[in-house]
């Protein structure tokens, strides 16, 4: 997609308070994580089960890549060494192919991270939202800042109920964001999973949930956000 077209794109995440009223932004979310704390171990659990095709799930790895450029200027440029923020992969749809593309901490620096979820290939049939959760818990641990950035529909057949795994990783302090794509997600499902978080710019608690109808939306919401926070110099180019 041209850049112009994807600029014009209208697409607003919303993450939302308990009146629905309240709206952030990608970065926002970040920069209220990440900006004045400790570094931060990052799960991505990227879904790429059978309704999504092969656009959606480049669409869907952009924006991974947005989000990725995102912390790694958070809380300040090259934020991701070996001595900052961690990163790690999981790719979800059936059981089998459910599993840790890239375990935490694999790629010490930004560029080798961001050529790795480029490089992540689609394999989908069912939806194992819990297994996905599973993998990202075991490798975040129980220490430290922990983060999930979860991509779903919020639908699963395959691997149980994800909501019990969820609350019990919230409870020892894993913070899960979801991204709740398509224009009928399971809100209910997406909503118990969710971490609340305190947004700094509206100074409240808001639900880390943000909502698109389409990848395409979700990828122009992450590169407006990517162009808020990093500096053109340091933007590779729109691929």
């Amino acid at each position: 997609m041209k850049l112009a077209a994807l600029v014009l794109l209208v697409a607003v995440g919303m993450a939302l308070n308990e009146q629905n009223s309240e709206a952030l932004t990608p970065d926002q979310i970040i920069k209220s994580l990440m900006g004045s704390r400790p570094y931060w171990k990052v799960m991505y659990a990227l879904d790429s089960s059978g309704s999504i095709d092969s656009t959606e799930w480049t669409q869907s790895k952009s924006a991974a890549r947005d989000i990725l450029a995102i912390i790694n200027y958070i809380p300040h440029p090259n934020s991701i060494v070996p001595s900052g923020h961690k990163i790690g992969l999981v790719r979800f749809s059936s059981t089998t192919p459910t599993t840790v593309i890239f375990s935490l901490g694999t790629y010490p620096y930004y560029p080798a991270n961001d050529a790795a979820i480029a490089a992540v290939p689609k394999v989908g049939h069912l939806t194992n939202m819990n297994k996905a959760l599973a993998l990202c818990e075991r490798q975040l641990g129980l220490n430290g800042r922990r983060l999930v950035w979860m991509t779903t529909d919020g639908y699963y057949n395959e691997g149980g109920d994800p909501r019990p795994r969820a609350t019990a990783m919230k409870r020892t302090g894993t913070v899960i964001c979801v991204v709740a794509i398509g224009t009928n997600p399971n809100m209910a499902v997406i909503n118990a999973i969710a971490s609340w978080i305190t947004s700094f710019d509206f100074d409240k608690c808001v639900k880390c949930v943000l909502t698109y109808d389409t990848y395409e939306a979700y990828w122009s919401a992450t590169y407006a956000a990517k162009l808020r926070v990093v500096v053109p110099e340091a933007q590779p180019a729109l691929t």
